[in-house]
């Protein structure tokens, strides 16, 4: 199985963004984000949501959970989403 950053590396390159770019966007030095891709530093949850919304990929992907690196919803999740917004309009009397 690939590492965190072997699938960081492989959807970066994928998108045509150079490790300055990202790291960057991140608000890291280009060595620092080089020791990620390279599991020599940890990411934290804060850079990696930030990588999923500038690679518009899943964080799901990244972990390992899932081979699929588009974001996307189950029905499951939009039927809670919708339960929320239901259960919130009844909160506020809408």
């Amino acid at each position: 199985m690939k590492t965190l950053g072997e699938r960081l590396k492989e959807i970066r390159e994928l998108r045509g963004f150079p490790q300055k770019q990202v790291a960057d966007f991140l608000g890291l030095q280009r060595p620092n984000y080089s020791k990620i891709e390279n599991n020599h530093q940890n990411m934290s949850h804060k850079q990696l949501r930030l990588f999923c919304e500038f690679c518009d990929v899943s964080a799901d992907y990244l972990l390992g959970i899932t081979s699929n690196n588009k974001k996307t919803f189950s029905l499951d999740s939009l039927k809670e989403i919708e339960e929320k917004l239901e259960y919130i309009k009844d909160v506020i009397g809408q």
